[in-house]
């Protein structure tokens, strides 16, 4: 799998934009950071996250979806992420609209996808995941929570990252009936 890794970098979903710009890069390659300077969430919020605890990764696809479905790569996004979570024993997992992933009520990741589209052509997407691991204090972030905080060990990055990449290429091939139908089973419903 070719990834590139950064100590320190401003945004692993800015430098994979302008990387693709340059580089011949398959769907899959992806960008790791363990510090983003100007890591960022929807809107104008911040990604906040202590060096080499947490994973902080950006991935490049080129969608074989149809531009009308663009709300699918979101939903195969989050249903990976939870689907990993599960594997470590993680309970009571939700996905939040519009990008987040809860553990028990509390973020545990964010999820930013960034498109390019010319006319009717989707072009590519640039899959943001910040995924809280062992970072153990969040600071004004009462509603945030790690893995360790959960199970009260530390996690192996590099093993997280492993499962997630094969997960997102797992989720990517299934339907998009099947890949609805487990979103909606993981959606939190503001009823």
């Amino acid at each position: 799998m070719e990834y590139i890794k950064f100590d320190t970098i401003t945004s692993t979903n800015d430098f994979l934009k302008s990387y693709a710009e340059t580089h011949e890069i398959s769907d899959f390659f992806y960008v790791l950071a363990d510090v983003q300077t100007g890591g960022r969430g929807q809107h104008t919020n911040i990604w906040q996250s202590e060096c080499c605890k947490n994973i902080l990764i950006s991935i490049f696809l080129q969608p074989d979806i149809d531009l009308a479905q663009q709300a699918r790569l979101n939903q195969i996004v989050a249903v990976s992420i939870v689907k990993v979570l599960q594997k470590f024993n993680i309970p009571n997992v939700r996905i939040k609209l519009p990008n987040d992933i809860l553990a028990g009520g509390k973020k545990i990741a964010g999820i930013l996808i960034e498109n390019k589209i010319i006319g009717k052509k989707w072009l590519q997407s640039i899959i943001g995941i910040g995924l809280n691991v062992n970072q153990s204090n969040f600071v004004n972030l009462p509603m945030a929570v790690s893995m360790k905080q959960i199970t009260e060990i530390n996690h192996d990055r590099d093993e997280i990252v492993k499962l997630l990449i094969e997960q997102l290429k797992i989720c990517y091939q299934k339907s998009p009936e099947k890949i609805q139908n487990d979103f909606n089973n993981l959606l939190i419903h503001n009823d």
